[in-house]
């Protein structure tokens, strides 16, 4: 009988805490300039000049919307190939379904927000109303993501956030 030996990650690669944070701060920018692209659109709308400002940000909205998809595409081919770690500390099965369904639900928010935006962008208005109601939806996930990371990190102390901010 052969033995296999099974190593279980206890945190994330380098290369994965980078595209946390990277996809952090895009989206963190991406809800605050967001409206320059709505105005931009309406102007467009209206047969109206659009702000240079409005201009401006609605391009910088665009390209960081690809950059959340490309960014997004490979967590995603990271998370299948490397794996994630098991949730720290001793968790009840319910609280690790409540986190799984967390992480699955931000990652669609985060590949359809983008998808929607580019499809909304080139041509189908209707997508562009389903890619205005992300911008809430997103707020929440990532507001109870935060405050779940927190929670296990400092009420727990499970050592949850730690594992985002140092490779293991």
């Amino acid at each position: 009988m052969e033995a296999t030996l099974t190593l279980y990650r206890t945190g994330y690669s380098g290369l994965q805490i980078g595209l946390h944070w990277a996809i952090v701060a895009m989206v963190a920018v991406q809800l605050l300039i967001g409206e320059n692209m709505t105005e931009l659109v309406e102007a467009a709308e209206e047969g109206e000049a659009a702000k240079a400002t409005d201009v401006l940000w609605g391009n910088v909205h665009l390209w960081l919307g690809i950059a959340i998809l490309a960014v997004m595409l490979a967590r995603l081919v990271l998370r299948v190939t490397q794996g994630v770690p098991q949730h720290a500390g001793d968790t009840s099965p319910m609280t690790k379904l409540a986190a799984s369904a967390l992480h699955g639900t931000l990652y669609v928010v985060l590949l359809a927000a983008p998808i929607s935006g580019l499809v909304s962008y080139y041509g189908l208005a209707d997508i562009g109303e389903l890619h205005g109601a992300s911008r809430p939806i997103l707020m929440l996930l990532v507001l109870l993501h935060a405050l779940a990371a927190i929670y296990n990190q400092f009420v727990r102390k499970d050592g949850t956030l730690s594992r985002m901010l140092r490779p293991q």
